[in-house]
């Protein structure tokens, strides 16, 4: 570590960390007049770029200066709400790729997952700390047993009827309680990350826990979920640091998560590595959670999320 990192220069910038809120409701018309009127033989792709250049003639200057300052400049995560009001899945994963694509995210699609959609699927009833699932999801950031950096998450909402926001969290408010030497140790602490239920196969990989570089700044490595079969998702690799990670355990607890807006049209899009994202247990009684999981269809099910999540992919000057 550089001698840069000191726990006061760690403070000092996670505090300068922020989170967005943009309302887009002057471009809902807008893009629902487009969708009446669009030409039904596009493809979804065709209708990608079609909708993104339509963004791109009608977004505010006041908005624009965000689209590349996602995870470099102090933001965090930015809330857009109102991109869209109709209740249509296809025009909402539309919405979803092409606004993904303005921030330049690179989704990755592992063969062993499928992270697109989210909603209520077969046994999600019994499972917490899953998408898919019924139960609350503890804070987390995503993918952090992958060697391929994952940058960005972005979730559109189609529909949530259960009215359960999206919580994030920022790591200034985690170590508020914590002194000199036990930032000190978070600097020199590896952590081994481990995958859970939404990963078909279980997998491995070690990391610093707070990293530094003059471009992205301190990022941080966390995920405070616990799976029904691998248990712990982040262990110090060090057993002595192991206190650490139940300080902030318990911490976290005490934290006021920021929220995002439950409403069809809202595009939540976060710097992975600078804030954690969590979700309650869904406002829904668990026996209609568990039938609606037996009969999935995008048509009905209470709560159609669509995610992406990947490296940015920067456009060489």
């Amino acid at each position: 570590m550089s001698d840069i990192l000191t726990p006061s220069f760690i403070r000092e910038e996670l505090n300068k960390e922020n989170v967005i809120t943009l309302d887009f409701e002057y471009l809902t018309e807008k893009i629902e007049k487009w969708w009446f009127y669009r030409n039904i033989t596009f493809s979804n792709h065709l209708l990608k770029l079609q909708l993104i250049s339509l963004l791109l003639d009608n977004f505010k200057n006041e908005h624009i200066k965000y689209f590349d300052k996602l995870g470099r400049n102090y933001i965090s995560a930015i809330c857009i709400t109102n991109v869209f009001s109709v209740d249509n899945y296809i025009l909402a994963l539309i919405v979803h790729e092409a606004m993904c694509e303005i921030f330049h995210l690179n989704d990755i699609k592992y063969n062993y997952e499928d992270h697109k959609a989210l909603f209520l699927k077969p046994t999600g009833e019994n499972y917490r700390d899953w998408g898919n699932g019924y139960g609350e999801i503890t804070p987390h950031s995503d993918d952090l047993y992958e060697e391929t950096p994952t940058d960005f998450l972005a979730l559109t909402v189609c529909r949530d009827i259960t009215k359960t926001p999206t919580s994030c969290y920022l790591p200034k408010d985690l170590l508020t309680n914590f002194n000199d030497d036990e930032i000190s140790c978070m600097l020199d602490m590896k952590v081994k990350f481990i995958s859970g239920k939404n990963v078909q196969i279980v997998k491995q990989l070690e990391r610093n826990i707070i990293e530094y570089d003059k471009i992205n700044g301190v990022r941080m490595f966390m995920d405070f979920r616990v799976d029904n079969h691998t248990g712990e998702r982040m262990i110090a690799m060090n057993p002595k640091y192991q206190k650490i990670i139940d300080k902030m355990r318990d911490k976290i607890l005490e934290c006021k998560p920021i929220y995002s807006v439950p409403e069809t049209g809202t595009f939540l899009i976060i710097a992975n590595y600078k804030v954690l994202h969590a979700r309650a247990i869904l406002n829904m009684n668990k026996s209609l959670a568990r039938e609606v999981s037996l009969n999935p269809n995008f048509n009905i099910t209470p709560r159609l999320l669509y995610r992406s999540k990947g490296s940015r992919y920067d456009i060489a000057l």
